[in-house]
């Protein structure tokens, strides 16, 4: 019952966020993530349903630059069968934790196709 009750409500969430832009600075500009948000305890029940398991995890930095204060940890995660992804996101006070996406059908990219994707977007 708990299981169903986590899945219907990330489908409500999911499916009730809206996307508008808050904010266009040139050709960047802010925008309203629909992102499933919750208690830590509550995010965490989710993530060991889905078999989760953390791979990297960084700091957010304030003003994304290197040496400003801590304002976010993410936390990416992957299956235990590699096939899915999931990154999640926590802040200082530790009241809130939330799920940014959660994707399936991981493909993993060797080096040399890295390389030559790069080379390719170059070169456009």
């Amino acid at each position: 019952m708990k299981k169903l009750l986590i899945i219907l409500l990330f489908g409500l969430v999911a499916f009730s966020v809206n996307a508008d832009h808050e904010e266009q600075t040139g050709e960047v500009y802010f925008q309203n993530v629909p992102a499933l948000c919750g208690t830590p305890e509550m995010i965490q029940s989710y993530t060991d349903h889905a078999d989760m398991k953390p791979l990297f995890i960084s700091l957010g930095r304030e003003g994304m630059k290197i040496n400003g204060e801590a304002v976010y940890m993410m936390t990416i995660m992957v299956n235990t069968d590699n096939t899915e992804t999931m990154s999640v996101i926590d802040v200082p006070s530790g009241t809130e934790r939330c799920i940014l996406y959660h994707t399936f059908d991981l493909t993993t990219v060797d080096k040399w196709s890295i390389i030559w994707y790069s080379n390719r977007v170059a070169t456009v």
